[in-house]
């Protein structure tokens, strides 16, 4: 037969690629190891829940919340986005899917769209969480702060999701994931530019902390906003053949 009779695989179309990198992620992203983070990271809540209520229960919450979110978010999230391109850079991640007629960069939103909706989910499990098992008397409406906190939780996560799975472009094995973890944790809290810019600084904002550059919380909530949309999209542009 010659190369000419050989059929050229049918273009799969936008939906059916998303849907495809999202079925490929969510399958890398429900095993053993993140399992393993996620439980982890209850654990810890837990454990940081006994200790803080034993110190007092004025201001347990925000004690809670705080280490929940300087440490069991933005870590549990890498890990499920390291999950969600089979701890591989994004473009040989989506390759086996997209060799076969799907568009390389319609397999990557897929697949970072699963990372974002997993790691906000978890982030506000572990949010709403953290408050119900420190919430004490004095403490504003269990209600009303359990809802707070998830979605601000599911905005960090979603945030952070999306800036290590740009990071997963760059370097061997997508090891460029952990450039904005190490900036993010180095950084991230500061008063300055950086901390406007990455979701540390803008989250400890909306939990009442101290605010980068003067930011208000509906600016840091829109911070948080632009990076999940717009990493996650020119991290699948950058994925096109």
């Amino acid at each position: 037969m010659r190369d000419t009779d050989v059929a050229a695989p049918a273009q799969v179309r936008l939906g059916a690629a998303i849907r495809l990198g999202a079925s490929a992620a969510r399958a890398r992203i429900f095993r053993r190891p993140t399992a393993l983070a996620v439980f982890l990271g209850l654990a810890l809540i837990v454990v940081a829940t006994v200790i803080e209520r034993r110190a007092g229960s004025a201001g347990a919450v925000d004690r809670v919340l705080g280490g929940t979110f300087r440490l069991i978010v933005p870590l549990v999230t890498f890990a499920v986005a390291a999950a969600a391109t089979g701890h591989d850079r994004l473009r040989e991640a989506v390759w086996p899917l997209a060799r076969y007629g799907a568009s390389r960069r319609d397999i990557a939103l897929g697949t970072l769209l699963a990372a974002v909706v997993a790691s906000a989910a978890l982030a506000a499990l572990f949010a709403v969480l953290s408050v119900v098992l420190a919430h004490g008397s004095g403490e504003p409406p269990l209600l009303r702060d359990a809802f707070q906190s998830a979605w601000i939780g599911a905005l960090t996560a979603s945030a952070y999701a999306a800036w290590f799975s740009f990071g997963a472009l760059f370097l061997r094995r997508g090891r460029g994931r952990w450039i904005p973890l190490v900036l993010d944790i180095l950084f991230g809290a500061s008063t300055g530019l950086l901390g406007a810019v990455f979701p540390r600084g803008n989250a400890a904002n909306l939990l009442g902390g101290a605010a980068a550059l003067q930011l208000s919380q509906p600016a840091s909530s829109a911070v948080l906003a632009g990076s999940a949309v717009l990493l996650t999209l020119f991290a699948s542009l950058l994925c096109r053949e």
